[in-house]
C-alpha cells in the first residue's frame, strides 16, 4: 500500500449540514461497498481474526478485503506456494489451521462479504534470509530467474520499494498468478478476488532476460510493459468466476501538471483506467490516500483525483481507497466526499489504523445499513 503523504497546508472542508447528511444517508441506504484492508500483519490467531471480523461487523462495513498472499506465500493450506511465515515464525510452517476458511465463514454468517486479497508480484523482502527448501519450494528459490532485473542485470531494491519482484513480462509468472487465484476460487467461497501491487516496482524495470527476449519492437517499452500488467490481470479474470478489483496507484495520470507527483501509467506501467475500459476489472480501489485540500484541484486533492477515477469508470465500479493514517476528521471527510463524487463505496487502509475508532465511525457515516451494490454486467 503507498505511504501516506500528509500536506501541511491540509484541511478538513467544512462540516455538511443535517439535511446534507439526511441526504447522504439515503443515497447509501440500500447500495454502498463499505469495504476494509485486513492485512497478512493484523492477525496470528483464529481467536484474533474471529474478532476482527465481529468488530467489522459491528461497525457498519459490509466486505472485507483479507489478505491471503503476501510475497508468493499462502495464509491457507496449498499444493502451489509454502504457508506464510508471519503466523508461526518460520517460512512453510503449517499452524494447523485455516485462515482463509475461517474468514470466509465467519463473514458470510455475519453478512459480510470476503474478498480474497493477493500482492500479485513482490517475491520476498529485502535482506531477509530466503525460507528452506520446502513443499512446495518458495518461488525465488526454485525459479530466480523469475525475479526482475534492471538496465544492467541488476536487483532493483530500494527503500521506497523494498521487495524483490516477480517479473510481469514472464509468462510462467503470470500462469503462477492466475493458478494461485483460480485455486482459492474453486476451493473457497470467496466473493471475489483482489489483486494489490498489481504493477512494475518502479521506471528502470524490467530488463530480465525473459522480458528482453519477449519484447515486440512494434511498440515503445513503456506500452509493452503495460501490457504485461494488463496480461496478467486478463490471466487472473479468465479463470475465476468471481469478480477481480483492484488496489491501484491513487493517481493514473498527473492531468493537473502538480509537482513531484507519481502516476500509475508512467512511472508504475498500471493503467488502471485502460484496465476498466477493455473489461479487464469488474472495479479499482484507487489509493487517493490524502485529504481534501483548502481548494479543489490543489495537489493531491482527495475529490479532484477520486472524481477523474470515477469519470474513467466505464461503467465499472469504482472505490475510493481512504487512509486510516489520517487524522479522523480528515478520513470521515474523505467518505463523505466519496458519495459526493460518486464512488460505488469506500475501502479503508486498514484494520489496525481505525480499530480504535470503530464505533464512531459507525455512528458518523455508517448509521444506515448497506448492501454492496450489485455488479449488474456479471
Amino acid at each position: 500500500m503507498l505511504t501516506a503523504l500528509l500536506l501541511s497546508n491540509a484541511v478538513v472542508h467544512a462540516s455538511p449540514s443535517m439535511d446534507e447528511l439526511s441526504a447522504q444517508a439515503a443515497l447509501v441506504e440500500s447500495t454502498e461497498l463499505r469495504g476494509i484492508w485486513v492485512t497478512r500483519w493484523t492477525w496470528k490467531t483464529e481467536e484474533e481474526l474471529r474478532k476482527i471480523l465481529m468488530d467489522v461487523d459491528e461497525a457498519g462495513f459490509n466486505a472485507v478485503f483479507f489478505q491471503v498472499r503476501g510475497e508468493f506465500d499462502a495464509f491457507y493450506p496449498s499444493e502451489i506456494e509454502p504457508w506464510g511465515r508471519h503466523l508461526t515464525g518460520t517460512p512453510g510452517e503449517d499452524p494447523g489451521w485455516d485462515p482463509l476458511a475461517v474468514a470466509v465463514d465467519q463473514s458470510h454468517e455475519l453478512g459480510l462479504q470476503l474478498h480474497a486479497y493477493l500482492n500479485v508480484f513482490p517475491l520476498w523482502k529485502a535482506g531477509e534470509k530466503l525460507p528452506e527448501e520446502g513443499s512446495p519450494d518458495h518461488a525465488l528459490r526454485a525459479h530466480p530467474e523469475w525475479e526482475i532485473q534492471g538496465p544492467e542485470g541488476q536487483g532493483l531494491l530500494t527503500k521506497e520499494q523494498p521487495y524483490h519482484f516477480a517479473s510481469p513480462g514472464n509468462p510462467e509468472v503470470r500462469f503462477r498468478i492466475a493458478q494461485v487465484a483460480a485455486d482459492i476460487d474453486y476451493r473457497y467461497d470467496v466473493d471475489g478476488i483482489h489483486l494489490d501491487y498489481i504493477r512494475y516496482p518502479h521506471k528502470d524495470a524490467s530488463r530480465d532476460p525473459v522480458s528482453v527476449a519477449r519484447y515486440d519492437a512494434s511498440k515503445s517499452w513503456e506500452d509493452w510493459q503495460r501490457d504485461q500488467v494488463h496480461a496478467t490481470v486478463a490471466g487472473v479474470s479468465a479463470m475465476v468466476s468471481v469478480p477481480v478489483t483492484a488496489a491501484v496507484w491513487g493517481v493514473n495520470e498527473n492531468r493537473w501538471g502538480w509537482p513531484g507527483v507519481s502516476q500509475g501509467k508512467h512511472d508504475y506501467y498500471q493503467d488502471s483506467h485502460a484496465m476498466l475500459e477493455r473489461r479487464l476489472l469488474d472495479g479499482i480501489a484507487p489509493m487517493v490516500y490524502w485529504p481534501n485540500q483548502s481548494r479543489r484541484g490543489e495537489r493531491l486533492d482527495f475529490s479532484t483525483l477520486l472524481a477523474d477515477h470515477v469519470s474513467k469508470s466505464a461503467g465499472r465500479h469504482v472505490y475510493a481507497g481512504v487512509n486510516a493514517e489520517l487524522p479522523y476528521e480528515q478520513l470521515v471527510d474523505c467518505i463523505r466526499s466519496a458519495r459526493r463524487e460518486g464512488a460505488q463505496g469506500v475501502i479503508v487502509f486498514d484494520y489496525s489504523l481505525v480499530k480504535d475508532n470503530l464505533e464512531q465511525l459507525k455512528n458518523d457515516v455508517f448509521q444506515v445499513a448497506a448492501e454492496p451494490p450489485p455488479m449488474t454486467w456479471r
